[in-house]
């Protein structure tokens, strides 16, 4: 038996185990397969230890960063060199945070924070599509028309609700308002988004 034969053998036994057919290819295909299949497990076995390296790098300059701001320096960006001159990364962070949504979350975020509460939260007023409204064609289609037609009330199609949202700023007014014993429970509460590395 060739070795393509033995490769169109296979092909046929793991069709029989899975409902999408595995054909057989030529040889040069074979081996670019091969190829493909032992790059894409070495990028995912990379993509593993960047994380874990990223994850120990981002603590670290989070931590730094949090300390140079509690002693009235903060910066939303740090840069880093290695061992190596050409090794430098540049930690970024976000000025975006979700905010608790639950009155329990909120009603201790409330707690944390007391007066400063209202200098880095505001609510704003959130439209959403319900989903019934998204599957009910004469919904759809009055909203099609509703830059002719009036009358269509908002909440036949839309839920409508307020939502708390951080203020701009809370990157940096999160060292200012909150005490440093508090920080860690307010980022149970609240969360910034991730920080990068370039």
């Amino acid at each position: 038996m060739s070795a393509f034969d033995k490769i169109a053998k296979k092909a046929e036994e793991k069709t029989k185990k899975s409902s999408i057919p595995t054909v057989a290819v030529p040889k040069n295909i074979a081996k670019n397969i091969d190829e493909f299949v032992a790059v894409k497990a070495t990028i995912a076995s990379s993509k593993t230890e960047l994380l874990t390296l990223e994850t120990g790098i981002i603590a670290h300059l989070q931590e730094l960063q949090d300390k140079m701001a509690f002693e009235g320096d903060f910066e939303g960006s740090l840069r880093a060199q290695g061992l190596k001159e050409e090794a430098i990364i540049t930690y970024v962070t976000s000025d975006r945070f979700t905010a608790p949504q639950d009155e329990a979350s909120l009603a201790e975020l409330k707690r944390l924070l007391g007066k400063t509460y209202d200098d880095l939260f505001e609510i704003k007023r959130v439209v959403t599509m319900k989903k019934e409204a998204l599957e009910n064609e004469a919904i759809l289609n009055k909203i099609a028309s509703l830059c002719e037609k009036s009358g269509m009330l908002l909440n036949e199609a839309f839920e409508v609700g307020d939502k708390v949202v951080a203020k701009k700023g809370l990157n940096e007014k999160q060292y200012l308002s909150i005490p440093k014993d508090k920080l860690p429970i307010f980022r149970t509460l609240v969360r910034q988004y991730k920080a990068s590395l370039k």
